[in-house]
């Protein structure tokens, strides 16, 4: 079963369904353990036949994410047979878990087990009896944390994505769950009790669900959700947007005795600025292994950008929300182009990217730019509704769900814009009606004209006769 995972997962394809909220991870998460589940399901029957083949008198069974020995053993001391027999059927459960290194474990105990009963050698121990199991289900959270990373990779392949998962995943546990308690249902409700913002509640409970069905672990956090409070967001609308690409310009301008790669940093920010603010991207695709052969390319006949498929929501091909923005900030700029390629032909670390995302947004503030890189997103999303985009057609240009789409991002269309909504329908209504008494007029004059030409046609005919 060596690199089991990356075998496991080679046909795989995550869904392209979420930006990364917690019902986005969970679908992910859903899909992910479907996949799983499906492959270890075949990989038991495998390992069950070649038990049965090898006449091995023990098969296995996976029960609540646990891997069982199923074998015909004399009675338990203290057990009874209703039919007097001297044997019975029994699950045996040694605290293994129902993965694929589980899976050459419970195979491996199933051939010992399998050697005693052939010998008649078979005696209840406390490794049979379910002493071992006990003492498993007294895992602290400091012994959970510890081994988390282990756990996680054993049902999923290291990728971009899982790994930028892991990170968060971990930040929350050491944060959060971190202690010498034991894990129990009513341990973990109290962890997240503890976290009382409505975004860091939701975050815990997610990181909770996620230990609970690790260890089998039966528990609700229903009750425990917290009315969210949308967050403050600065979005810029157009007129912002045109003006505060020349702040970076005008900070450089401000620099006494900038270095050479000042003017290349400050070109290369000027880019991702562009780019965020013309196909409302995740700064972290932009970095993370971008098509940028493909975005100068003459064959590019719509300026689409790639989006590479180990990103968030995996691959989608990007069409510009203000084409006419792409020469206005020099989008195709081959030098700089060149600067963007150093970072975007090679797969980066999770830590690297994280690294250039939060630089990003340094470099903005310290240009004076009001907004953050993100909210440039936010600003094509709101853009996409003023322009009467088809939400499905925005939703898919921006790489998330309808839902995420209508309930996140539209929080942030605020007064001002729900006033330039109001005033172009209001404008489209009118020239409605413009277009409808010019077409009545002009029916009119027509109709008019015809009856010119119907005379006319008339004293032709009499003067000919």
């Amino acid at each position: 079963m060596d690199d089991i995972q990356g075998k496991v997962f080679a046909d795989f394809e995550v869904p392209a369904t979420s930006d990364g909220s917690y019902f986005g991870r969970k679908q992910i998460a859903e899909a992910t353990e479907k996949h799983f589940d499906m492959k270890f399901e075949q990989e038991l029957a495998e390992v069950n036949n070649r038990l049965k083949m090898g006449k091995t008198k023990v098969g296995l069974t996976a029960v609540r994410g646990a891997i069982q020995l199923i074998a015909t053993l004399p009675l338990k001391p203290g057990d009874i047979s209703k039919h007097g027999r001297e044997k019975k059927q029994y699950k045996i459960s040694l605290g293994i878990p129902a993965n694929f290194d589980g899976l050459k474990t419970a195979e491996e105990e199933a051939h010992e087990l399998g050697k005693l009963i052939a010998r008649q050698t078979f005696t209840w121990t406390n490794k049979y009896l379910g002493n071992q199991s006990a003492k498993i289900d007294k895992l602290t959270f400091n012994q959970f944390c510890e081994d988390f990373e282990v756990r996680y990779f054993k049902t999923r392949k290291r990728t971009i994505k899982s790994e930028t998962t892991l990170k968060f995943i971990k930040s929350y546990l050491r944060t959060h769950f971190t202690s010498d308690d034991i894990i129990t249902a009513n341990s973990l409700r109290e962890k997240v009790k503890l976290a009382t913002a409505p975004p860091t509640r939701e975050k815990c409970i997610y990181v909770a669900y996620l230990i609970a069905k690790e260890l089998n672990i039966e528990v609700n956090f229903k009750d425990l959700k917290l009315k969210s409070i949308p967050k403050k967001r600065n979005v810029p609308d157009d007129h912002q947007v045109l003006k505060s690409y020349y702040l970076f310009d005008e900070y450089l301008s401000k620099v006494k005795r900038p270095k050479p790669k000042s003017f290349k940093s400050n070109e290369l920010n000027k880019l991702l600025y562009g780019l965020l603010a013309v196909y409302g991207l995740r700064p972290r695709e932009v970095f993370n292994q971008s098509d940028l052969d493909w975005f100068v390319s003459t064959e590019n006949k719509y300026h689409s950008f790639k989006v590479h498929e180990s990103n968030k929501t995996g691959y989608r091909e990007v069409l510009p929300f203000v084409p006419e923005w792409i020469e206005i900030f020099d989008l195709k700029n081959p030098k700089v182009i060149e600067y963007l390629k150093e970072y975007t032909n090679q797969e980066l670390k999770v830590s690297t990217l994280c690294g250039l995302v939060t630089n990003l947004s340094k470099n903005f503030a310290k240009a004076g730019v009001s907004f953050t890189p993100y909210d440039l997103r936010h600003a094509c999303a709101i853009r996409a509704h003023l322009q009467g985009m088809p939400i499905k057609a925005a939703a898919d240009n921006l790489g998330h769900s309808v839902e995420i789409h209508t309930d996140t991002y539209q929080r942030w269309f605020g007064l001002e814009n729900r006033r330039k909504a109001f005033e172009q329908t209001f404008k489209e209504m009118n020239e409605l009606e413009r277009l409808k008494d010019e077409n009545a007029s002009l029916r009119q004059k027509v109709a008019e004209l015809e009856l010119d030409s119907s005379r006319l046609r008339l004293i032709l005919g009499s003067i000919k006769q």
